[in-house]
């Protein structure tokens, strides 16, 4: 039973006439009258009572109609809203963010989003790079806001302005005097870092910042994520880097200073799986990738 056959039905159990339905139904009356004869026969019952001069419902033609009216509101609204989904203007969008993500610029990207698209459900779903990554292939999230270099090469990833790290060194600390720290000068610090695990490849550069100045780092306990490690810097464990956005956030007894020589940016990027993520996750990734100004093109992963 198709939605035509429905509106046919309709145009004329509300005129009570085949000529001036099928001239607003744009056909003609030979076509109209066979569609109701196919959909009495679908039914299995006569639904109107027709002469030359009159045409009436018959009591299964009243039992019909409503059910027939709400059956073409719904179907066409069904149509419509399989439209807009395609189109991204309905459904949901499933984003993964790891904390770092959520201290930049991503709450005020998923306000503006929301606003833009409010029959948009957005489910937010925090977690570290590699589970991310992994929740992607599985189809679990559909865009994930993470830090590469990633490792599921069936990705495909967009840079994002990477953050800055500042050094977190509890109030009372004697260098919390000076406006920039030498790295030099953390010879004897405790070092809390991320574990490896999360990101070699960033842990591996950090690092190596310490060991171009001639200091071995002496990693007093690995901490993640940077938030908690700002509390233990805080509870007098060590001191530590997180990110600006981080650094922004203010703690009292905590002081966020830069240091020389500058250390790496830490990477973000926006990563989904295929080429493509749904539509909804498209309009999302056009606001994201406005956070440097511009717009780029999607790099492999």
């Amino acid at each position: 039973m198709d939605t035509r056959s429905l509106a046919c039905f309709l145009a004329v159990a509300e005129g009570r006439h085949f000529r001036k339905a099928a001239l607003a139904l744009h056909m003609t009356q030979p076509t109209l009258s066979q569609r109701i004869r196919v959909l009495e026969d679908e039914v299995g019952t006569p639904l109107f009572l027709r002469d030359r001069r009159h045409v009436a419902l018959t009591a299964a033609g009243e039992a019909f109609l409503e059910p027939a009216r709400a059956a073409l509101v719904n179907a066409r609204l069904a149509i419509r809203r399989a439209r807009e989904a395609e189109s991204g203007t309905v459904g949901r969008l499933r984003l993964g963010f790891t904390v770092i993500a959520f201290y930049g610029r991503l709450p005020a990207v998923v306000r503006e989003f929301r606003a833009a698209y409010p029959e948009v459900a957005v489910e937010l779903v925090e977690r570290n790079s590699p589970a991310l990554e992994a929740a992607l292939v599985a189809d679990e999230i559909d865009i994930g806001v993470l830090h590469p270099p990633l490792e599921r090469r069936e990705l495909t990833r967009h840079a994002l302005p990477g953050e800055r790290l500042m050094l977190a060194l509890p109030a009372s600390h004697p260098l919390a005097a000076l406006a920039e720290i030498p790295i030099a000068q953390l010879s004897d610090e405790a070092l809390l870092v991320a574990p490896r695990s999360i990101g070699p490849v960033f842990h591996d550069r950090l690092l190596a910042l310490f060991e171009g100045q001639g200091v071995t780092p002496r990693i007093a306990q690995e901490v993640t994520p940077m938030t908690t490690l700002a509390g233990l810097v805080a509870a007098g464990v060590g001191i530590g880097f997180v990110t600006e956005g981080i650094a922004r956030s203010g703690r009292s007894d905590v002081l966020f200073r830069p240091v020389t020589p500058e250390p790496p940016v830490l990477p973000l990027a926006a990563a989904w799986l295929g080429p493509r993520p749904n539509a909804a996750g498209q309009h999302f990734l056009e606001m994201i990738m406005g956070w440097d100004g511009k717009r780029g093109s999607a790099l492999s992963g």
